[in-house]
């Protein structure tokens, strides 16, 4: 796998961080799969420090997929109606495609929904010491969705053309809805509805 050329369309997210692991020296795709292995067992830390349990229940992992296909299938059929996707197949080989599907899934939720909503939830409190706790978040769900969009201009059109397009607004929706999911329903059905929904996008283009 390490000799395969992946040629495929980044977004905004995908070049910040190429560029940022490749100017220290280190190769992406180790450091890459370290951090999800560093990040996986974090989590499972936390887990069984806080509930003292690590218990995989099939029955709860089983509907939790089927939640997030119900909601992945909304997602297509609503940006699918304005034209547009969040991402591009641009890799011929299928199974390149699931992958980078189920690794965007991931990554970008937990930049765009963990990451920033915290951090602009947190600025929010910090600048406006009066906001309530509601108005904060939905400030950090506006915010988190305006960056999310803007992380997926490519460089095929200016920032000026990219912020008045409709491509611009479709994925401002999009952040919105994520967000939104995610402050309902967790990462976990977060991530894996954005990974159904990249496959259904794979399926629709090839």
């Amino acid at each position: 796998m390490r000799d395969t050329e992946f040629s495929y369309i980044k977004n905004g997210a995908d070049v910040l961080i190429e560029n940022a692991i490749s100017a220290l020296g280190f190769d992406i795709f180790y450091v890459v799969s370290t951090l999800f292995l560093l990040i996986f067992l974090s989590i499972a830390y936390y887990q069984k420090k806080k509930y003292d349990s690590f218990k995989i229940y099939k029955s709860y992992l089983f509907i939790m997929l089927v939640e997030s296909f119900f909601y992945a299938l909304v997602l297509f059929f609503i940006l699918g109606s304005m034209s547009l996707y969040l991402m591009d197949s641009s890799v011929e080989n299928m199974y390149f495609n699931l992958v980078l599907s189920l690794g965007a899934g991931i990554y970008e939720e937990l930049i765009f929904r963990v990451f920033s909503l915290y951090i602009f939830y947190q600025l929010m409190k910090f600048i406006f010491k009066s906001m309530s706790d509601f108005s904060s978040l939905f400030f950090a769900l506006i915010l988190s969705a305006i960056l999310f969009s803007l992380f997926h201009l490519t460089g095929a059109e200016t920032f000026t053309q990219y912020i008045f397009s409709n491509a611009f607004r479709v994925r401002f929706i999009a952040g919105i809805l994520l967000g939104f999911l995610y402050i309902n329903r967790g990462f976990g059905i977060t991530a894996i509805t954005h990974s159904f929904y990249d496959i259904f996008v794979i399926f629709q283009l090839t």
